[in-house]
């Protein structure tokens, strides 16, 4: 499936669940709807019924739905006030414009729902693989193998459910039943306020946490060596573990990671551990492109190894979500997307995040066609994500956009009188201004960040 269509997929989906909650929202209150397109311009196809045309139109862009008396100085016959946008209460109104970004919401819920119905919710045994040294499991006693039973009496099935009550108690002391080697014991361990960095913006961040995880530490150990690579080339083989490099003790895989993406290509030297036999060999990290969380392109450096998996494959389960468990998870989803779509936009404000993180259609379309080489599940995914992009872009209040139109909606709300006209009409102009800027960023960022840099 070629790039173009995986967008024209990705962004049809969008615009028509955003364009279908504007207009079947004015329909149920009443007003008339004389045009439904998806796209903007010349109008390719479409069909008429009653006074609506639907059409599919040049642009494919964006869409809109136009309204009977939408704008306020439209001149109306008297048989079609009734079916006014204007002539409605400024709580429908209201309603109707929210209708949009709202729907989106609803779609990233659908497809989440979808994802946990047909493919269940990942997760691992509630079995302690590793547990730090001094923390508040390790004071309590609990010990790598332990099978954890229950927490404060609620019957613990995966990690999942170890990590949803330390969440929601916070620092509050826990009972704890666990399971060792088939004998039965209780401890107690209060989870401990901690700090880290955040991996995507680099904020301090505080969370709360007992010590103990269902994964160990990745040991630093290859879990493939990637062809015609550096590490390849240089003789490393799956199971090898690096010893030190320069001299330097590795302990982990993290220290591996960090040695090699720091070397600024300089050739490196590796002690290795095959089977029982040390190894020396030299090796030259190469400078690769990569892209961050936000992505951005970034250089780095790499030997073309892959790390083993950090869950051992005994310890992965899939737990089956039935209609109900599925919706709410998929509720639960949405909402954190929507948290971190607007931290990522306060951020952005804040200048913490980089401006070339915004993207546009072209990034869109290469994101898409990645997903949808992944499989249609990760196309899916993608889809319900920018989904909520663009029902929180939309509700930022800049005239032109559906939050621009609710701000004045409030404001009428609050003064008992609509907005005046020609206010309206300069802030409408000063909205299209930005949003023409807007896109010349965007689709700037999108030749020359995503393409050439």
């Amino acid at each position: 499936m070629s790039v173009a269509l995986n967008f024209i997929i990705v962004l049809g989906v969008l615009i028509f669940f955003h364009e279908f909650g504007h207009f079947i929202v004015a329909r149920l209150f009443g007003v008339g709807v004389e045009r439904f397109s998806l796209g903007f311009g010349p109008r390719i196809l479409g069909k008429t019924i009653g006074r609506t045309d639907y059409r599919l139109s040049a642009v494919p862009l964006g869409g809109y739905v136009k309204m009977v008396g939408e704008e306020p100085d439209s001149e109306l016959a008297p048989e079609d006030l009734p079916y006014s946008f204007t002539h409605k209460h400024v709580a429908k109104r209201s309603l109707i414009v929210a209708a949009g970004p709202l729907f989106n919401v609803l779609l990233a819920i659908l497809i989440f729902t979808a994802i946990y119905s047909f493919l269940g919710l990942p997760s691992i045994r509630p079995v302690v693989r590793a547990v730090d040294e001094g923390g508040p499991a390790a004071q309590a006693g609990i010990q790598p193998g332990d099978v954890i039973r229950s927490i404060d009496g609620k019957t613990i099935a995966s990690w999942n459910d170890i990590d949803d009550i330390v969440e929601a108690n916070r620092d509050q002391p826990l009972k704890v039943v666990l399971a060792r080697e088939g004998t039965p014991l209780t401890v107690m361990v209060r989870p401990k306020q901690m700090e880290a960095k955040d991996i995507v913006y680099g904020d301090n961040i505080s969370y709360y946490d007992v010590g103990m995880r269902g994964y160990a530490e990745l040991p630093a150990v290859v879990g493939n060596a990637l062809p015609k690579q550096p590490a390849d080339k240089a003789g490393l083989k799956k199971g090898d573990r690096i010893l030190s490099i320069d001299g330097e003790p590795i302990e982990n895989w993290r220290s591996m990671f960090d040695k090699i993406s720091n070397s600024k290509g300089k050739t490196l030297a590796f002690e290795i551990l095959r089977g029982e036999e040390k190894i020396h060999l030299e090796i030259t990290p190469e400078e690769v492109q990569d892209r961050n969380a936000l992505g951005i392109k970034t250089s780095t450096y790499r030997i073309g190894i892959q790390a083993p998996d950090p869950i051992r494959p005994e310890d992965r389960m899939t737990i089956e979500l039935g209609p109900w468990d599925a919706l709410v998870q998929g509720t639960v989803r949405t909402w954190a997307v929507i948290k971190e779509t607007g931290r990522f936009f306060v951020k952005l404000v804040e200048r913490k995040v980089p401006s070339e993180a915004i993207g546009g259609p072209i990034r869109i379309a290469i994101m898409a066609d990645q997903q949808a080489q992944e499989g249609f599940w990760y196309l899916l995914n993608f889809i319900a994500v920018i989904s909520v992009s663009l029902a929180v872009i939309n509700l930022v209040p800049i005239p032109v956009l559906d939050g621009g139109h609710l701000l004045f909606f409030a404001i009428e709300a609050i003064q008992r009188k609509p907005v005046n006209m020609r206010v309206r009409e300069t802030a409408q102009q000063i909205g299209v201004f930005l949003l023409l800027l807007l896109m010349i960023f965007v689709f700037y960022n999108d030749i020359v960040i995503t393409w050439f840099r």
